[in-house]
């Protein structure tokens, strides 16, 4: 009767760990959810990396109707950390820059639907107003940092070519910009977006030195000897993305494991002063 037990508890232990044995996730350009990059949300767009309100909306409708989970850069990070799969239909919104179209619309617009993003700021940009550009100020930042349903990264000082720079002024750009950020919300900064998406091995071991837990390029291919946690591509948002009732965006976004090369394509480029696109009007 003992032998009995015995082997019956031995099948049962068995079982359990077999039902909560979890296989190793593997960290490569393949484990991650997508992840959109957009840089200015505006009535009337002045580059092609612009996006009109009006899209933007229509945008974010779509993944709620179409069920897929905005993740806060927490939530990203924490999911990396413990090795687990992302939920699935997860994606990651992310806005470089922080112009004041985070500010006036985006952040407005991702209330109303309790979706979540992560933005990630020139700190010596904040304030700055342009003829075609206006960044949020402290105050606004501020302000979006104190909803949890928001993210706060650093993308530098002054969005340098970091390869370009010597050793200490390097160390500024990604070093200070993160001291910066977290004294003036109040929040840890996790996440760094490497401008113009360059970086080498080099600049890659030193986002890690300086505490942070994810970095973002833009194109899909450049690898390095660190974790994929720390070269993440991301789709490159902008008036292109948006014709057609937002084929390609959603195209992107079904299919961002398998996305050819033109999806991190550089999309900056101001458009003549003529031929600025406005939202439409009803």
């Amino acid at each position: 009767m003992k032998k009995i037990f015995l082997a019956l508890s031995f099948v049962f232990i068995f079982s359990l760990s077999v039902f909560a044995y979890e296989p190793e996730i593997k960290e490569n350009r393949a484990y991650f959810p997508p992840v959109i990059m957009y840089h200015d949300i505006k009535i009337e767009a002045h580059d092609k990396f612009d996006v009109l309100l009006e899209d933007f909306c229509a945008q974010l409708d779509w993944l709620k109707e179409n069920n897929y989970k905005t993740l806060s850069m927490e939530e990203f990070v924490s999911i990396i950390k413990k090795g687990k799969p992302f939920p699935e239909k997860s994606v990651l919104l992310t806005f470089d820059d922080g112009y004041s179209g985070i500010a006036n619309y985006a952040v407005t617009e991702l209330k109303k639907r309790e979706m979540k993003g992560t933005f990630f700021i020139i700190t010596d940009m904040l304030g700055v107003f342009s003829t075609r550009y206006v960044h949020t100020t402290e105050k606004q930042l501020k302000e979006i940092a104190n909803n949890k349903l928001f993210s706060i990264g650093s993308h530098t000082l002054s969005h340098p070519h970091l390869l370009e720079l010597n050793e200490d002024d390097l160390e500024d750009e990604i070093e200070d910009s993160k001291e910066f950020l977290e004294k003036l919300t109040g929040r840890k900064v996790l996440a760094f977006a490497y401008p113009y998406g360059e970086f080498d091995d080099d600049i890659v071991k030193r986002v890690i030195d300086a505490g942070y837990e994810a970095a973002f390029a833009v194109q899909n291919g450049q690898l390095c000897d660190y974790p994929a946690r720390y070269t993440i591509p991301r789709i490159y948002m902008g008036l292109d993305l948006c014709k057609n009732n937002q084929e390609l965006f959603k195209k992107y976004v079904q299919d961002y494991k398998n996305m050819p090369p033109e999806a991190f394509e550089e999309r900056f480029e101001p458009l003549p002063v003529d031929a600025h696109f406005f939202e439409k009007k009803n």
